[in-house]
């Protein structure tokens, strides 16, 4: 009989094994069952529009299990694409609140708070996060928060934001954006300092050079406009549509001339017609108009250009007496044709303006409106 209960002894500890494991599963399902409830019983008070019982479950339901994270930031911007911001916000400040989740799952959940307070127009508490953000060095507040400030006019916020964490703001598109903070606060304040330090950045912008040549050739100072205008053109070739006409008249004035063709001979390979057309008035004031007429012909056939063909039309007419009338009749209507259609476009998205903006009115990025380029373009 003893040895039976021996015998007995490894079977009774195996069953009591399966049957302690058998309990914790049911234990781990029973709480999944209830996890699942509230959830489910959370959100119908939500979409029932009653609140506060329904954050009340999600609430339990958070502190329960912190994976149906992903659950509530879905729902939040349900709610946010809806137009009931309310909603959006009262959960992302639940999740915030939690000290159990991730840091960087809160900081996720803080930048998309100050979304939904740019979104409602509370732009006080948008700014609170994001410089909460931008202070632990999130890279992701980066754009939303030079969006405010260009939102706002907040140049000085943006700039003393950028010199006291200038590591976070170096790339492209976040240089472009400070530098045009300094230029608007150097227009506002006349502080041409603040245009020296916009074009010390990691990378260089378009519009501190610009500023700082159109104010030289305000003053009729001609060598420093051709010196900031030469530079902005060796790094920005396609804006020369915007200054290329001021900065011959530099030229003109200071008796280079010749200097002057011979930059438009180096913007020839990377330029539009405008140049093209430049390079051909050249060659007419020295006498060579048929050397135009074929430079142009032959670049039209490569590249057509309604301005360019405009611009040979007048060629010709200078050279066919006969037909002249015909073919300024030609040109006044090419020439009109051109009035209509718009001389910038947004190369992010696709925005159109017979006028320059140096922050897309479309798409809100900086120096991304340049002189169009194609057949109707520069």
């Amino acid at each position: 009989m003893i040895e039976l209960l021996f015998l007995l002894l490894p079977v009774a500890a195996a069953y009591g094994y399966v049957m302690g494991k058998n309990s914790a599963k049911n234990l781990a399902h029973e709480q999944n069952r209830k996890i699942t409830s509230e959830y489910s019983k959370g959100l119908k008070f939500l979409l029932d529009r009653e609140e506060d019982q329904g954050l009340e479950h999600l609430i339990q339901l958070l502190e329960v299990s912190a994976d149906s994270v992903e659950h509530y930031l879905t729902l939040a911007t349900l709610f946010r694409k809806r137009g009931e911001l309310d909603r959006a916000i009262k959960i992302h400040e639940l999740l915030i609140e939690q000290p159990s989740l991730d840091t960087e799952l809160v900081k996720s959940c803080r930048l998309e708070l100050a979304q939904d307070y740019v979104m409602a127009g509370l732009l006080d508490s948008a700014e609170s996060n994001l410089v909460v953000l931008v202070k632990a060095g999130f890279e992701d507040a980066r754009e939303p928060i030079i969006q405010l400030y260009s939102q706002t006019r907040d140049w000085e916020k943006g700039i003393n934001m950028y010199e006291a964490y200038s590591d976070l703001f170096i790339d492209k598109n976040s240089c472009a954006a400070i530098a045009n903070f300094y230029c608007e606060a150097a227009l506002e304040s006349d502080d041409l300092l603040l245009l020296d330090k916009a074009t010390k950045l990691a990378h260089q912008a378009i519009r501190p050079l610009y500023e700082l040549g159109l104010d030289a050739y305000t003053r009729q100072d001609n060598v420093k406009a051709i010196y900031y205008w030469r530079k902005l053109l060796s790094e920005y070739p396609q804006i020369s549509p915007l200054i290329i006409n001021d900065l011959q008249t530099c030229y003109k004035s200071l008796n280079i001339a010749l200097e002057y063709y011979e930059l438009i001979e180096e913007l020839l390979p990377i330029s539009g017609v405008t140049i093209k057309i430049k390079h051909c008035q050249g060659l007419v004031e020295a006498g060579e108009t048929a050397a135009a007429i074929e430079f142009l012909t032959d670049s039209l056939k490569r590249e057509p250009s309604i301005r360019g063909f405009s611009y040979l039309l007048q060629l010709l007419s200078t050279k066919n007496t006969k037909i002249q009338d015909v073919l300024n009749e030609i040109d006044h209507l090419v020439t009109s044709y051109i009035a209509t259609k718009p001389d910038y476009q947004c190369h992010k998205c696709g925005f159109t303006s017979h006028k320059l903006y140096w922050l897309c009115p479309s798409c809100k990025t900086w120096e991304s409106v340049v002189p169009n380029r194609g057949l109707d373009g520069y």
